[in-house]
């Protein structure tokens, strides 16, 4: 039996639910974060990713006013910690007595000066670190963290070496797949990931003009083409092939990790198939509806996946004192594979 997800006919289309939950609803999402916003502040990391030099990583953190287990977020590849779906997820998260911390991934942001060198999807040590320490420092001494799209895919490999619960949304299993997916499928997706990836290296450029130059880039119209320059001249990967084998997360690579994955099996830019073969002791769940990090139940208020979350952590991390969110009943979720 699937979860309890299922929108009204109006809201099943799979486009619909995607570009709703990244393009739309951004006044209804401040609004409802507005409380949250007031008590939020922001914490840069020092973090590391194996180098000599210190990486820092911003992080906006919303407490309560006791110490209480802190969830993590991760936003998907050039999105930020004010996303529309992360901040939705964040505010309903803190509205049910948890401190949430969003973190925003090198580069991503308003964080491009922070580091010279640039964001790569492989740069998962520093990830750890950042997760580590706000698991450690800003709750009660316990944490989770969840991710939506390539942000549920940090979300595996921090689960991988940390063993906090963890929830993935949409997760970017196979990358490869993902990219071909987006170059191959409908064409506003394309022209959106080639667009923001565009402004983000303006961005980088702006920010270091003695170290970039990315002409070459912007030439570029596909993002197979983008990710192979990418990788020859600014990762130390030999192909693309290498380069996205780093994050790969299908087969046995996330043996012995335990998660919970929700998956939508009409997501247009994650192929279900990807899905196929997973270490069986990962929980997922396979909803037929809900597109890309979308699953909208109405055009207000929470996503399915706010209150699968609330339900989610409160099992795994079981707050003393929560704070009065009506309408959010604490249950499992049901789980099938796809």
């Amino acid at each position: 039996m699937l979860a309890d997800f299922r929108p009204p006919l109006s809201l099943q289309n799979p486009h619909l639910q995607t570009l709703m939950s990244s393009l739309s609803r951004r006044r209804t999402v401040l609004e409802q974060a507005a409380d949250m916003l007031g008590v939020t502040r922001e914490l840069r990391l020092s973090c590391s990713d194996g180098s000599s030099a210190p990486v820092i990583l911003q992080a906006w953190v919303s407490p309560q006013p006791r110490p209480a287990p802190v969830v993590v977020l991760i936003h998907g590849w050039l999105g930020n910690a004010d996303s529309n779906y992360l901040l939705s997820a964040a505010t309903h998260l803190w509205r049910a007595g948890f401190t949430v911390a969003r973190l925003n991934l090198r580069d991503h942001g308003d964080t491009a000066h922070l580091n010279e060198e640039l964001f790569h999807s492989a740069r998962t040590r520093e990830v750890v670190d950042a997760v580590g320490q706000l698991c450690r420092e800003q709750g009660d001494g316990r944490g989770g963290v969840m991710g939506f799209s390539l942000g549920g895919n940090f979300a595996l490999r921090v689960a991988r070496a940390l063993d906090l619960p963890t929830l993935a949304i949409c997760p970017a299993i196979d990358p490869a797949v993902t990219m071909r997916a987006i170059d191959s499928g409908w064409v506003g997706y394309r022209w959106y990931f080639i667009r923001k990836w565009h402004r983000a290296l303006r961005t980088k450029q702006a920010a270091f003009p003695d170290r970039y130059d990315f002409t070459e880039a912007y030439r570029l119209r596909s993002v197979s083409a983008l990710t192979d320059l990418f990788v020859r001249r600014h990762t130390e990967y030999k192909d693309t092939a290498d380069y996205v084998s780093r994050y790969t997360l299908t087969g046995s690579v996330l043996e012995g990790t335990h998660a919970t994955i929700i998956l939508a099996q009409d997501d247009p830019i994650i192929p279900v198939h990807s899905f196929a073969q997973l270490p069986g002791h990962l929980r997922v769940v396979a909803l037929p509806w809900g597109g890309h990090c979308g699953f909208l139940e109405t055009p207000r208020g929470p996503t399915w996946v706010d209150q699968a979350a609330i339900r989610f952590f409160t099992a795994a991390l079981e707050p003393s004192e929560r704070a009065a969110s009506p309408g959010f009943a604490v249950a499992p979720a049901t789980c099938n594979r796809p």
